[in-house]
């Protein structure tokens, strides 16, 4: 009987969170296109505020970036948004009209879309999962059904996808611009690469860890995303990226565009495309 209590006290505040935020209002989410406002949560934690330095207008910034998520789906902002330049991306390879990605991949003229997706877009992948033409790979991965992919070193023939996509990976990755040119080496051309990456954009990149001849160097004290505590390697963060990112990526072939919020300066996806 308790649990069926629990369960039901759930669905009842569930329900009204939901509701409550479709009576707000707000952007529909790029992601499952619910239009209400997202649902705020505070994420981060006091020593990654303090290892990065952000003032507590860019900490407020972050934690809305990362913590406020979609009532019905469970997208964050910054998901949603990842979420958008990917149906804008599906929409220009297949003519659709599609306003989230939910409805894209359930058309089926997504099936002909190949679209690499390189570490899991958190709630993203539930839908990008429905595309016949999806490669799904977790760096690392142990699941014989779910390949490891390196960045720097993939396995996929040129000119493979229309679209790749990673969400908060790149800062996590050694040599970032190696990465970029075996992401723009599998795309086809004129195919797009579709990231986000946390960004401060006041300030210039700076490393906080290298690989010297194979061995890992601490340039600075080590910060792990993921959970408070979390010190798995593969979260180790090498880069700290600022508004130089931009140039970094361009130097490496591509053509970049920028989609931005209109209230919040991190929250940023990059599109960056192969030129034709």
């Amino acid at each position: 009987m308790s649990k069926l209590l629990h369960r039901l006290r759930r669905a009842g505040r569930r329900a009204r969170e939901i509701l409550g935020s479709r009576w707000q209002g707000g952007h529909p989410c790029g992601a499952c296109g619910f239009p209400g406002r997202p649902l705020p949560r505070q994420v981060l934690w006091p020593e990654l505020v303090a290892q990065w330095e952000l003032t507590p207008q860019w900490a407020a910034w972050m934690d809305d970036r990362e913590g406020s998520r979609c009532a019905r789906c469970g997208a964050t902002r910054r998901g949603s948004q990842l979420a958008q330049a990917v149906v804008a991306e599906i929409n220009r390879v297949t003519g659709m009209q599609a306003r989230s990605l939910r409805a894209a991949t359930a058309d089926r003229c997504c099936r002909r879309v190949a679209i690499a997706e390189i570490n899991s877009a958190a709630n993203l992948h539930k839908y990008l999962s429905r595309c016949a033409g999806l490669r799904y790979s977790e760096y690392g991965s142990t699941d014989p059904s779910v390949p490891s992919e390196d960045l720097t070193r993939l396995s996929y023939a040129d000119a493979s996808f229309d679209i790749a996509i990673t969400s908060d990976t790149m800062e996590h990755v050694p040599d970032v611009d190696a990465a970029f040119r075996e992401v723009r080496r599998v795309l086809k051309p004129g195919a797009a690469y579709v990231f986000s990456i946390p960004v401060v954009w006041d300030r210039a990149t700076r490393a906080r860890a290298v690989l010297r001849n194979g061995e890992l160097v601490h340039l600075l004290p080590p910060s792990h995303h993921g959970a408070a505590g979390d010190g798995r390697n593969d979260m180790l963060v090498f880069h700290e990226f600022g508004s130089d990112v931009v140039e970094r990526c361009r130097a490496t072939g591509f053509d970049v565009e920028l989609l931005r919020s209109d209230d919040n300066p991190a929250l940023v996806t990059f599109v960056a495309r192969r030129p034709s």
